[in-house]
């Protein structure tokens, strides 16, 4: 079909809505989608059968008068329909696959004019000129107004004239399929361009001497140590020779003694915050895991949990994360998890413990990053922090981290925005990456990253890839802390790290640590 074929098959159809636009969306090969294609394209590989109410595929309004909503998708004979409930203009934000490079979260926006009732959305070009112009818009603050400056090496100019070259081959085509394929070429590029300037950045603000005393990266350290404590001198010697600075170390729920209010509660981890120490790391106390919160957790219950760990702790703790993942939808249990209020008034407790107890100490809070992929607009970071950030969230509050897991929630080419969210509702507080991790056992059950068979080479990439890009921003001390550190780079048995643990070592070295 013909572009001017496809315009004319739109013309001939009414608007479904108060707000539709007609998509046309074709895969990497020319071929076009209808409803279902396009819907298993955005669903997660283990969605058979994806729910079209619950697709990573939103309508943003461009006044932000309304909230952002979810699109409906509608096949009216040949043509895809995708609606909203009102007339306003919308950009349209979802996840995409992305050849040789994997899933991103991605906008489509129409040169910033956004999208209006009735209009033509030839998806494929409308992604790759939006996400072009937003990499050329970084690309331009990185050289212009950041400290230091991005000074792009050869193999970054390269990629980007590519990505330009690209871009202007598919807009050369004439044939629906084959702009389509163009374009979709073109964003290959464009992804591949935007993750090496965010990487060579990094690398670059890492290695700059002025910041480099303030940089923090580290590995997580979860209760399952306590299982193995045969290994906790090798863990934390392991730690250290990562060129790690840092340990984020879980706190266990310890049901008998769930407050810690006894001294025994503490011998293990007192071992092992010792062993740490001794290896000359800093520690990150998570106070309470984000899976682990009971339905009964009130903010008197944790507030004294956190004071009891705190104050056992005082001078061998340096910072406190007494908030994990507070967007997320399972706190408290995922059949009935605690209302967002509910967890916030917690968290504000916790917060305000440490600080009254002990002034000078860290206090941390971790986000998950998560957009389209978001159950719905209150849990997702930009719409959370727009409803708690007013409400006092960065009170108490000296650093917040983002916890990224692009299996369930993709980022590429949306980690940047992920970043800049988090400095426009915290200005005042560092940020980290503070939680990293893909796939907990062999098989992609969500989005893919690199090759869907290849889950090792994924894990490797991205562990590269976000821990250096997490350096490449204003406020950033950097971060990484992968949290299946003990199963897939310290594994129990043998005493013998793996190659993912060599490849974080060489990482760590590249960004100027050494052991």
């Amino acid at each position: 079909m013909s572009r001017a074929a496809a315009l004319a098959l739109l013309l001939a159809a009414a608007p479904a809505a108060a707000g539709s636009v007609k998509l046309f969306a074709f895969d990497a090969k020319g071929k076009p989608l209808d409803g279902e294609a396009l819907s298993k394209r955005l669903a997660r590989a283990d969605e058979k059968d994806p729910a079209a109410a619950s697709l990573p595929l939103w309508a943003f309004p461009l006044d932000e008068k309304s909230p952002p909503q979810r699109l409906k998708l509608a096949q009216q004979g040949k043509l895809l329909v995708a609606s909203w409930d009102k007339g306003e203009r919308v950009r349209l934000e979802l996840v995409w696959p992305v050849a040789e490079d994997g899933y991103n979260a991605v906008v489509a926006d129409k040169g910033g004019e956004g999208f209006g009732d009735g209009e033509a959305v030839f998806l494929n070009e409308e992604l790759a000129s939006t996400q072009y112009r937003l990499f050329r818009e970084a690309w331009k603050r990185r050289t212009t107004d950041y400290s230091p400056l991005y000074k792009p090496g050869d193999k970054s100019k390269a990629l980007a004239e590519e990505a330009k070259d690209a871009m202007a081959d598919a807009a050369r085509q004439k044939e629906a399929p084959e702009r389509a394929k163009g374009f979709e070429a073109a964003l290959t590029k464009i992804a591949l361009a935007w993750e090496k300037m965010l990487f060579e950045h990094g690398l670059q603000l890492a290695l700059d001497e002025r910041r480099a005393k303030d940089l923090r990266f580290g590995l997580t350290i979860d209760e399952s140590l306590l299982k193995r404590m045969d290994d906790v001198e090798w863990v934390a010697e392991a730690a250290r020779r990562s060129g790690s600075n840092w340990v984020r170390l879980v706190f266990r729920p310890n049901g008998p003694d769930f407050l810690y209010k006894r001294l025994p509660s503490f011998n293990e981890y007192d071992a092992v915050v010792d062993e740490l120490k001794k290896n000359g790391l800093k520690v990150m106390g998570c106070a309470l895991d984000t899976a682990q919160w009971p339905k009964t957790l009130t903010p008197e219950l944790y507030a004294e949990r956190v004071k009891n760990l705190a104050l056992h702790y005082k001078g061998r703790v340096d910072a406190w994360e007494v908030g994990s993942e507070l967007n997320g939808d399972w706190l408290g249990g995922a059949a009935a998890p605690l209302s967002l209020d509910e967890v916030f008034k917690i968290y504000a407790a916790g917060a305000s413990k440490v600080k009254e107890l002990l002034p000078d100490a860290e206090v941390v809070a971790t986000l998950y990053a998560w957009e389209q992929t978001a159950p719905d607009r209150e849990h997702s970071l930009s719409g959370w922090l727009k409803t708690y950030a007013p409400r006092g969230f960065g009170k108490d509050l000296d650093a917040v981290g983002l916890s990224v897991w692009p299996e369930d929630n993709p980022a590429g080419m949306g980690f940047e925005r992920h970043f800049e969210t988090l400095a426009d509702a915290l200005p005042r507080q560092r940020h980290l990456l503070s939680s990293l991790g893909y796939v907990e056992g062999e098989e992609v059950a969500g989005y893919w990253w690199l090759d869907p068979k290849d889950v090792d080479g994924g894990r490797k990439d991205l562990l590269i890839l976000y821990t250096t890009a997490s350096c490449a921003f204003r406020s950033s001390v950097c971060g990484g802390f992968w949290w299946q550190t003990l199963d897939q780079m310290l594994p129990p048995g043998r005493q013998k790290a793996t190659d993912l643990y060599k490849v974080y070592r060489r990482t760590l070295e590249q960004l100027g640590r050494r052991e």
